[in-house]
């Protein structure tokens, strides 16, 4: 009888889901919500970022989808209300990396090391 009730719990359950977990500044991510796999579409969503108020990102498509690119890094909390029931999803948000000035600096440095090492291979070679 418990597994039952657990069961239908599960089922009838409002859900939100962040895609990509977790996400970089800048980058597009997907929230969406549903109860049991069906998408619900026209929900308000807003998002907390720890330490401000939760501002209003939108309300999801008839699919259920909503579409959020976040501008800082950090905890994001996206808040809705589905049936009178608050609902929660977190997604960590990271600053994104900048590897130009690693690639920049690493080309000349490969380069510069062979054509020492071939200097060094021609002169190992003369008689």
């Amino acid at each position: 009888m418990a597994l039952a009730v657990i069961v239908l719990c599960g089922l009838g359950l409002q859900q939100l889901q962040v895609t990509p977990f977790p996400a970089f500044v800048g980058q597009e991510v997907t929230v969406r919500a549903h109860r049991a796999d069906v998408g619900l579409g026209g929900v308000a969503l807003a998002v907390e970022v720890l330490g401000a108020a939760a501002t209003p990102c939108g309300t999801t498509a008839s699919d259920g989808v909503l579409h959020f690119v976040p501008t800082q890094s950090g905890q994001h909390v996206f808040v809705a209300t589905i049936d009178g029931v608050r609902t929660l999803a977190l997604l960590a948000v990271v600053a994104a990396e900048v590897r130009w000035p690693l690639a920049l600096g690493s080309v000349p440095l490969g380069l510069a090391l062979l054509w020492w090492n071939l200097s060094r291979s021609r002169g190992r070679r003369a008689p």
